[in-house]
């Protein structure tokens, strides 16, 4: 799927409130969760425990995950190196997941 259509999906299907569970190729779904604050074309807000504020997670970093999603489930590509390409892999990865899930 192309990541435009990625993206209309995750429009579509990602709503404030949701909370997703923190999830890693390595670890599988770890304890914590975080909210989706709100949603638009642009980028996904996020509300953590963590965080201070909430994060504004934009479409670009969510298209470089995407972009490498393949190789990080299989394992060629690290989360360490895509977390040295973006502070935001931990929402990013686990909003993917989320969808998928929600496509199975």
């Amino acid at each position: 799927m192309s990541f435009k259509t990625f993206w209309a999906k995750l429009l579509t299907n990602l709503k404030p409130r949701d909370m997703i569970k923190n999830w890693t190729t390595a670890n599988g779904y770890l304890g914590d969760e975080f909210e989706i604050h709100a949603v638009s074309d642009a980028a996904v807000q996020v509300e953590s425990p963590n965080a201070e504020t909430i994060q504004r997670v934009a479409k670009s970093e969510f298209e470089l995950m995407y972009s490498n999603w393949e190789g990080y489930c299989s394992g060629r590509i690290q989360r360490q190196v895509l977390r040295d390409q973006t502070r935001f892999s931990k929402y990013t990865i686990s909003i993917i997941k989320h969808l998928e899930s929600l496509q199975a």
